[in-house]
């Protein structure tokens, strides 16, 4: 398992609200460990959702930083 400063949720297939940080402090943190956003599972390819694709909530993230500083 990897290990990330910020993910979403794996039940969140039709929304995944804005994710807001003020004065953060990042110190030693990989590039690549500082999010995890991932591709839709084609489980959530339903019928009462989102038909035979699966939602798009993992690809329409936004994560907005104010005054944070990055060592």
């Amino acid at each position: 398992m990897r290990n990330h400063v910020f993910t979403i949720s794996p039940f969140g297939s039709d929304y995944v609200p804005i994710m807001e940080f003020y004065d953060t402090k990042f110190t030693n943190v990989e590039d690549d460990a500082m999010a995890y956003i991932y591709d839709p599972p084609k489980g959530w390819a339903n019928l009462k959702d989102c038909n035979e694709f699966p939602c798009t909530a993992p690809l329409n993230v936004l994560l907005t930083f104010k005054r944070s500083t990055f060592s």
